[in-house]
């Protein structure tokens, strides 16, 4: 089985800009292009009949778009919200969406050379949402695709 490696298309760039954040202990990131942007923990509104990880829904400046908890997203205990949490709004495959972790880390840029591809499991495993891994001074970054993680995700059908 081959292992889920960081698109090979992105290593002939120069440099990737990642926002960095930390969701039960560990670090993931994402490109900052699907990133529009940052906000402090609100309280959301419940949605009926919406997925687990979905935690409700938000006005953002007029638009309602859905908050999805990143830790039930990615199987893990799902996170209580606090002062330092935050809902990074990005827009994925056309529709905006507020991912709540549990805090920002930082805004990198890191040479794409660096991404790692995730090891080679035998088994089920897939590798998931984990496209690659930086290796840091402060421990490893899981490099999440949101456009696999949400796959097929449309706001009708959250509403529905």
């Amino acid at each position: 089985m081959l292992a889920q490696t960081f698109d090979t298309a992105d290593l002939h760039e120069a440099a990737i800009e990642i926002i960095a954040f930390e969701i039960g202990g560990q670090q993931f990131c994402v490109r900052t292009t699907a990133v529009r942007e940052i906000r402090g923990w609100s309280k959301s509104t419940p949605l009926p009949g919406s997925p687990h990880e979905v935690m409700g829904m938000m006005n953002l400046r007029g638009s309602i778009i859905p908050i999805v908890n990143m830790a039930s997203k990615l199987g893990m205990a799902p996170s209580e919200p606090d002062a330092r949490s935050a809902v990074i709004v990005a827009e994925v495959q056309s529709a905006v969406i507020g991912l709540l972790v549990d805090r920002v880390a930082d805004i990198l840029t890191v040479e794409a050379k660096v991404v790692q591809p995730t090891p080679e499991m035998r088994g089920s495993f897939t590798g998931g949402y984990v496209t690659g891994v930086l290796a840091t001074a402060q421990g490893m970054i899981c490099f999440l695709d949101l456009d696999r993680m949400f796959a097929g995700f449309t706001l009708d059908e959250e509403a529905a």
